[in-house]
């Protein structure tokens, strides 16, 4: 059997996990913002096209 490793070193990982962690975790949200300013911008397109096809239709309700 390996032995136990010591504090020292079992402090050492943890401090590595948590540094991994929080630069995984800054990434995320790095990430997450981008997406919603993707998904912003689509909805305020999505939006201008919905406003440009109905005032085509409106226009050509005419006489």
């Amino acid at each position: 059997m390996s032995r136990t490793p010591s504090a020292e070193t079992q402090l050492r990982n943890l401090k590595r996990h948590a540094s991994d962690i929080e630069k995984r975790l800054a990434e995320s949200l790095r990430a997450s913002g981008a997406y919603r300013a993707r998904a912003t911008k689509a909805e305020q397109e999505a939006a201008e096209w919905r406003r440009r096809f109905d005032e085509l239709l409106f226009q050509r309700g005419k006489p």
